[in-house]
């Protein structure tokens, strides 16, 4: 079932859930918990012969990450800032296709 399926009033209160929880949802994505959680993102770009690089800390990709509002997409999905939350799917039937997938875009954080 895609978040858009359901009925007005459970959109909200999933929507205030992750609202409420956003940084330490965010966290849990990017950074880990334990011993081997991130320090800091690397993202690398080559385009057409040429290296662009960047270096944050997790904390300024966390932040960039998690910044803006927590919302229901027009394709059912939950965007959380900058980061889109949505059934894995596929897997031939499988179990793990009902597994959910946390996507974002890391050349973004070049913009920043």
């Amino acid at each position: 079932m895609f978040l858009d399926e359901m009925s007005l009033e459970d959109q909200a209160k999933i929507i205030a859930f992750f609202d409420k929880n956003k940084i330490l949802i965010v966290s849990d994505i990017l950074k880990g918990r334990g011993i081997l959680s991130a320090g800091w993102m690397l993202v690398i770009l080559v385009s057409n012969g040429t290296r662009k690089w960047s270096l944050k800390t997790i904390n300024e990709a966390m932040n960039f990450f998690a910044n803006g509002p927590v919302k229901i997409t027009s394709k059912g999905s939950l965007k959380i800032g900058n980061i889109t939350m949505q059934r894995k799917g596929g897997d031939g039937g499988r179990a793990t296709a009902n597994m959910l997938q946390f996507k974002i875009n890391p050349v973004q954080i070049f913009d920043k």
